[in-house]
């Protein structure tokens, strides 16, 4: 396909995807039935979109929700994550090419607008590497829901890092431009001074969107739902939807772990890991879940479930599934290497 062709399909799925953000109808549901709302949530790796989306669901907003997860690996670690929030949630766990994805999304949103009574919004969260341009075309294009907007969560810590990544700088930039309101995320971590400096490489990235400053995923939903019709006019770009780039590992993690041995893989990441999350036991604590979140040297641990009790079957509904997930450079040596945890 030549640059003119290429330019415009782009444009035609560009006008397709801004033609469905549009108000709520007004007309009588036998003249015009209601299409539900959906937000996309996107961003790179480790950005906080599923500490937004938790927040969403236990937000006091009166609004049933429904959530989206587009997970990555064998272990949907950011489904479990959100499962406690109390609205639907639906594991789509056959990877990150949104391309890919479209019959499976087609279908769980036409079972979420189907439903009686259906949700007041739906949110997607796509996965830290998934192109949001070709998911809200699939979205703009379903039948019952209206696409409203696209929220890139940007990390204030990490956003320099990987744009100055030339392989990782490309998706970066496309999650942004693709985005009607960006949410700057963990703003707690950097000073001031950084916090300008990120606010100036945004508004050069990313011209004419609105910035909402935050930490902790904390975004009223009165903000993110409906940003379509409160951010920017997204234009189409040029840049290749190719994500060859980018691997994925999953290590499943039966027994428990040496915790010492955990810590200092998180602290010291062979070059390439960009990104580890999961769930693991550890023998220094038994009968405890710890969950894992890495994005380059920077990592935490956090008790999941604490002593929870076989017998007890809501416990056991909620204990997580062991293992870990790596998001690298393709090919690279730290995703062929199985770690040793002992």
């Amino acid at each position: 396909m030549n640059d003119g062709a290429q330019m415009r399909r782009l444009v035609a799925e560009w006008e397709l995807l801004v033609s469905s953000l549009q108000a709520p109808s007004t007309s009588p549901p036998q003249a015009m039935p209601a299409r539900v709302g959906v937000t996309l949530l996107t961003g790179f790796l480790g950005a906080g979109k599923t500490s937004l989306l938790r927040h969403l669901l236990q937000g006091a907003h009166g609004l049933k929700l429904a959530a989206v997860v587009n997970d990555i690996g064998a272990v949907n670690i950011d489904a479990a994550m959100i499962r406690g929030g109390g609205d639907a949630v639906i594991e789509l766990t056959n990877g990150c090419s949104c391309c890919a994805l479209g019959a499976e999304l087609g279908r769980t949103l036409a079972g979420l607008t189907g439903q009686d009574p259906a949700p007041d919004a739906i949110v997607i969260e796509a996965s830290g590497i998934a192109d949001p341009a070709a998911m809200a075309v699939l979205v703009a294009g379903s039948e019952g829901a209206r696409l409203d907007g696209i929220v890139a969560v940007a990390d204030a810590a990490a956003m320099a890092h990987w744009l100055e990544n030339p392989a990782t700088a490309g998706l970066f930039q496309r999650q942004l431009e693709a985005a009607h309101l960006v949410f700057l995320n963990k703003t707690d971590l950097i000073d001031a001074t950084e916090l300008e400096a990120c606010k100036r490489r945004l508004a050069a990235l990313a011209p004419g969107r609105p910035v909402i400053a935050g930490a902790g995923g904390r975004l009223a939903a009165s903000v993110a739902l409906g940003a379509g019709l409160k951010g920017a006019r997204v234009e189409p770009t040029q840049r290749a939807h190719d994500l060859d780039g980018f691997a994925t590992r999953t290590i499943m993690l039966p027994g428990p772990i040496d915790r010492d041995r955990l810590l200092r893989f998180l602290a010291t990441p062979p070059p390439g890991l960009l990104r580890v999350k999961g769930f693991v036991a550890t023998r220094e604590a038994p009968g405890r879940f710890w969950l894992v979140q890495a994005v380059g040297r920077l990592w935490h641990l956090e008790p999941w479930l604490e002593n929870p009790k076989p017998d007890n079957p809501a416990a056991a509904s909620q204990r997580p599934e062991p293992g870990l997930v790596l998001i690298g450079l393709a090919g690279s040596p730290a995703l062929r290497q199985i770690p040793d945890f002992g």
